[in-house]
């Protein structure tokens, strides 16, 4: 009973955000928006599009699509996150549009019925600033409702990973954020990006300036980072003329210390050809866990991407135990605002929601991944 009411909820909010008006978008929503729309690479279907196949009532009526879906709710079984979890990622949006961004966890019916019980994070402006959230003794987001960074400390320095939009967001959200928690804006050492979109990488410049940090991205994405630099008219409309300095391509399994911190780098192709994920051990009350961090909640456009890059990473996570699953898009993943507001305003709680378990979390992938082999059903990828 749980799980239905569960699904008919969040399926339902997702089909009425959806008649909203879209908002003015960044180059990732576009993307987002095209990688839901353009063709299958490889796949049948006559040369239709994903989006015209990719409908409510193709979910609810393709049988193969169906066993999918079972499939992520019975691994749900009765965890109310997890149930949660499968409402977002099997259905059309898959869980990765603004319209959901905007949506999840911002009225008690949007939220999991878990412990402990969290309070509604309203949306509002997806520019309106959160500031920073502490989520466990060396971690912390900083960022506004549609997008962050995180902060990983150590006593020897940070790794940051994303820098925000623009100057603007670096200078007047990052630095005041990081300061207002007491960590030193100079004693970066690396800023690490999970891809080159100007959402992830537009407040780098300022903050390699700042800090003197190393900017690592996967080389493939450095080059289509330092293109858009040759386009007067995009250069133009940026409030940085200047790019990051290219110091260090990122390789798969590459790992970066800062004191007693070592950050593991891993590929995870699909949402830009250099796209990369990071497993991080965080601190909480002293004890370390593994968490996972990526940078795109669910959004591939090809089988290739989809094997090679996310099965990729969310193997490695599954084989390292990682005990979370976040990305600096609020929302999406196991970071709801709800759930990090909760942590700060609470620090330290006795139960972390942000923690799921090397078992729990697990099952949390697993049914990411049957609710995308239901959508590569729908969408006929094959």
């Amino acid at each position: 009973m749980l799980k239905t009411l569960m699904a008919g909820v969040v399926g339902a909010a997702i089909a009425a955000v959806l008649i909203l008006a879209t908002q003015g978008g960044s180059e990732e929503e576009v993307v987002q928006e095209v990688a839901q729309t353009a063709p299958a690479a490889g796949g049948g279907g006559g040369g239709n599009s994903m989006a015209s196949r990719n409908t409510q009532e193709a979910w609810d009526t393709d049988p193969n699509a169906q066993r999918w879906v079972a499939e992520a709710y019975a691994i749900a079984g009765d965890d109310p996150d997890l149930i949660f979890d499968a409402g977002i990622f099997c259905q059309p949006s898959r869980g990765v549009s603004n319209q959901d961004r905007a949506l999840m966890g911002t009225a008690p019916e949007y939220l999991p019925a878990s412990m402990p019980q969290l309070e509604a994070f309203p949306y509002g402006e997806r520019s309106a600033t959160v500031g920073v959230h502490r989520l466990f003794d060396n971690f912390y987001w900083i960022g506004n409702n549609y997008i962050g960074i995180w902060v990983v400390t150590s006593d020897e320095g940070y790794i940051v990973y994303d820098a925000m939009n623009n100057m603007a967001d670096a200078r007047d959200i990052i630095v005041p954020a990081m300061e207002e928690a007491g960590l030193d804006p100079t004693m970066i050492r690396y800023l690490v990006f999970g891809h080159y979109h100007g959402d992830h990488t537009g407040g780098g410049p300022y903050l390699q300036r700042l800090s003197g940090a190393q900017a690592v991205m996967h080389w493939a994405d450095w080059e289509l980072y330092l293109r858009q630099y040759n386009d007067p008219e995009r250069v133009a409309r940026m409030d940085d003329p200047e790019p990051m300095t290219r110091d260090i391509d990122a390789t798969d399994g590459m790992e970066l210390s800062v004191g007693d911190v070592t950050a593991t780098l891993y590929q995870m192709t699909g949402h830009t050809p250099g796209s990369l994920g990071m497993i991080v051990p965080v601190k909480y009350q002293g004890t370390e866990h593994p968490i996972l961090l990526i940078t795109a909640g669910n959004a591939f456009d090809n089988v290739n991407a989809f094997i090679g890059g996310y099965e990729h990473i969310w193997d490695i996570g599954i084989a390292r135990g990682v005990e979370s699953v976040m990305q600096t898009h609020p929302n999406t993943n196991m970071n709801l605002l709800a759930r990090t507001a909760y942590v700060h305003n609470n620090y330290p709680p006795a139960v972390n929601p942000l923690l799921y378990g090397a078992e729990r979390t697990e099952r949390y992938i697993n049914i990411v991944r049957a609710c995308s082999r239901a959508y590569m059903e729908v969408v006929d990828m094959f």
